[in-house]
């Protein structure tokens, strides 16, 4: 089985909020009908569909004179997620991805006469800040998460990437167009997203479901529901309802339960944000403003904590699996592996641990809030995708340009291949309907402005109001403030940064 994977060619036709910026973010009065398909997306979004990785403009050729073009990147946590496989690779294993790096990182070396190499740190945010503000060219590129390298790019600390590299051509399919036109503010942009960049993939968030617990309460297909146009909150939260079963009869529900919803502490802000109500959204301009403040926000928050925080259908690996050292390998993952979870939602990388599950299983996309949503939407998370960002102490631009164009490009048929046409599709991927709903998944990931330069700590207010979406009125009139004069600020500085 094999499914192209298309990730640009979704023309969402979206319309804004008839607001401004500041006037109209304090009241859900301000809500209209368009409002739960704004997403963030200005209205000049171009898609620039699916079409054959060829070049309008031929790079130069060029001798580097084995210059050492280094990546900043982030080592994997405890648990072993999110460090990066992208980037370097020391020889060929027989690993699809790992061999796809090495093989495109020859291409280039050749090419250019350059080596590419990567450091690695557990601390990526401190590292990238503390050898730009000593001026130090210790790498020539950084791949922090979105939420850092926002906080880099409001200190002008980074290249405008549209300015300053003049061979990078944004428009290509190898860019990732949505991830262009989403985190752009008045023109500049900051933080790069492409073929090369897997983690923008790992970091988006799908529902798994166990096809054999399905089967055991009688519900069919549950294709069929996103076929005719049902895949809702109510429809999906009606089935999280339906499984609940105190295995060892303790009275207790825990890992050792069968239960309808396995997830983590992402999924209060996520879920609510697939619905199409972002933190911040942009104007014609390119401009931001805050727009989480609307009658659906509440409306969705209400239903999604209602879910999470009954335990007897919904278990948390964060606050409710403390006990287990691993609560991901050792909890929720296991669970589902064995049976004792309908659903699971959590980002895709940990899709990759379920390769050697027994039981099938499926994939499907966020619900809609409801009949009256029209399109899905996938939120990135930012605090685990990582980017790829240039400081200001890179001392030769032009090469930066060359090497990170021809990286990306050359990625398309080789590290993109193996990850979505191997990886995923090929041994993770149990059936043919799965594969389609990635396909819907990836043609609507939405990238959150508000989510990631968190101005007032507007991105992660839904998680502080947690679990009584009541408060969240009164929390936000509190946070409003600080938020806009962060986001006026953030404005300020990119428009007075002189790259």
């Amino acid at each position: 089985m094999k499914i192209k994977f298309i990730l640009f060619v979704v023309m969402l036709g979206l319309l804004f909020f008839s607001c401004a910026a500041e006037e109209n973010t304090g009241g859900a009065e301000n809500l209209t009908e368009t409002a739960q398909n704004d997403a963030g997306i200005p209205d000049n979004f171009e898609n620039t569909g699916e079409t054959a990785a060829e070049r309008s403009v031929p790079l130069p050729e060029k001798d580097f004179d084995g210059y050492d073009f280094k990546f900043l990147v982030r080592e994997f946590n405890d648990g072993g997620y999110w460090g990066a496989i992208d980037i370097y690779a020391e020889e060929e294993t027989g690993e699809p991805i790992n061999d796809a790096v090495f093989r495109r990182n020859r291409i280039i070396e050749e090419r250019y006469n350059i080596t590419v190499s990567e450091m690695r740190t557990t601390d990526i945010g401190g590292q990238s800040r503390r050898a730009v503000l000593a001026n130090s060219h210790e790498y020539d590129v950084s791949m922090p998460n979105f939420n850092e390298a926002a906080g880099f790019a409001t200190q002008g600390l980074l290249m405008d990437v549209r300015s300053r590299l003049p061979y990078l051509q944004l428009d290509q399919i190898w860019w990732d167009q949505r991830a262009n036109q989403m985190i752009s503010i008045g023109g500049r942009q900051f933080i790069l997203v492409g073929d090369m960049t897997l983690t923008a993939n790992d970091a988006t968030w799908v529902i798994m479901f166990n096809k054999d617990v399905a089967e055991e309460y009688n519900m069919g297909s549950l294709y069929n529901y996103v076929a005719e146009d049902n895949w809702t909150f109510d429809t999906f939260f009606g089935l999280v309802r339906q499984v609940s079963k105190d295995i060892d009869g303790n009275g207790v529900f825990d890992e050792n339960d069968q239960i309808g919803l396995l997830t983590d502490s992402g999924a209060r802000t996520i879920l609510i944000y697939n619905t199409g109500e972002t933190v911040a959204a942009k104007d014609g301009d390119d401009m931001p403003y805050i727009s989480l403040n609307t009658e659906r926000t509440i409306s969705a928050a209400q239903k999604v904590f209602e879910i999470i925080s009954d335990r007897t259908i919904s278990i948390n690996a964060h606050t409710d699996l403390g006990h287990i050292s691993d609560p991901w390998t050792d909890g929720v993952n296991k669970m589902f592996q064995e049976n004792r979870g309908l659903f699971y939602m959590i980002s895709l990388t940990v899709m990759h641990r379920m390769r050697a599950m027994d039981s099938d299983f499926g994939i499907l996309p966020s619900p809609k809030l409801d009949n009256n949503q029209t399109e899905y939407f996938h939120t990135v998370q930012p605090s685990t995708t990582n980017s790829l960002i240039l400081p200001v102490t890179t001392p030769d631009p032009e090469l930066a340009s060359i090497i990170l164009e021809d990286m990306n490009f050359e990625s398309r048929d080789t590290v993109r291949h193996a990850y979505f046409d191997i990886t995923v599709t090929n041994k993770m991927i149990r059936d043919e309907e799965s594969a389609e709903m990635l396909d819907l998944i990836f043609n609507t990931r939405i990238y959150d402005l508000g989510f990631i330069f968190n101005w007032g700590g507007m991105g992660y207010l839904l998680e502080t109001v947690y679990p009584d979406s009541g408060r969240f009125v009164s929390r936000y009139e509190t946070a409003e403030p600080r938020a806009l004069r962060e986001m006026e600020r953030t404005i300020e500085e990119f428009n007075n940064i002189d790259n």
